[in-house]
């Protein structure tokens, strides 16, 4: 029988709207983290419930490769990050029906989390894209998209989906008002990235010299991997914080908040947290 603790975290949902209401809460949460190995346990036990369809994941079609379970809880081709995407859109949306009734712009195209949306609702009201600048190879029927300079007419979408990018972005708040602009009023980004949760202010690592327009590291560089360019990997510019939530109101948002999914039900384990963080921001 699963413990007290571990039961709490059956399907925890909370959302914030800044760091000052997460603030109090972090050191409950970071002792909840310590419980992970043991939810953990319970997945392997049970499987898992996939968000939207339902469908049950047996033990065996789940894939663990290592201990940050926000990258490395697999299963249908989704991780645990992405499951708690679609915790949040299934909030928002209520239904796989509905989701595929909005006008929707993905920033990624070669994920598993991308094939997996392109199965559920098609391409008719899904595009994809990659930012193919300095690709390693060649990719075929991709569009090209700079999160900093889209292509799209104003108003084009209802929904834009956008994660592991923010801090591969040079300039951020203009991305942030680029996706606004794309936007449909009432519209909504949901985005996940990863995050300097126990502070206000992101973690600046590259930035631009106004003088020279060269690249200053402030700090050792940083790349996370890359689909598009799998040996190069993409440079880091920066940790955001909570205070991306104040960023994107500043570019065009009417709301912004932070939801906290912790679910050993749906797969939805991190690392250091018991779960994952997810932006909403609304148009």
């Amino acid at each position: 029988m699963p413990s007290e603790g571990v039961l709490a975290l059956h399907n925890l949902r909370t959302v914030y709207g800044d760091f000052e209401a997460f603030q109090p809460q972090l050191t409950a949460l970071l002792q909840q983290g310590g419980l992970l190995g043991d939810c953990i346990q319970v997945s392997r036990a049970l499987g898992i419930l996939e968000p939207f369809t339902g469908e049950h994941i047996p033990p065996e079609a789940i894939q663990i490769q290592g201990a940050n379970y926000r990258e490395t809880l697999i299963a249908n081709g989704l991780l645990s990050r992405n499951r708690a995407e679609l915790v949040v859109l299934e909030q928002i949306y209520g239904s796989l029906e509905a989701l595929g009734q909005q006008e929707i712009y993905l920033v990624e195209a070669l994920t598993g989390f991308a094939l997996w949306l392109r199965r559920q609702l098609g391409k008719e009201r899904l595009i994809c894209s990659e930012f193919l600048d300095d690709a390693e190879q060649t990719f075929a029927g991709i569009p090209h998209q700079d999160l900093c300079a889209l292509t799209f007419s104003d108003a084009s979408f209802d929904l834009v989906l956008c994660n592991e990018l923010f801090e591969h972005v040079q300039d951020l708040e203009l991305a942030f008002r680029e996706l606004a602009r794309v936007l449909r009023p009432g519209g909504r980004l949901v985005a996940t990235c990863p995050l300097a949760f126990g502070q206000a202010e992101a973690i600046v690592k590259v930035q631009r010299n106004p003088s020279t327009g060269e690249l200053d590291h402030l700090t050792e560089q940083e790349f996370h991997g890359d689909p598009v360019r799998p040996h190069a990997g993409s440079l880091v510019y920066r940790i955001p914080a909570w205070d991306v939530l104040g960023q994107l109101q500043a570019a065009g948002f009417s709301e912004a908040r932070m939801h906290h999914i912790a679910s050993w039900k749906h797969g939805v384990l991190g690392s250091d947290l018991p779960g994952v963080l997810v932006i909403e921001a609304e148009r």
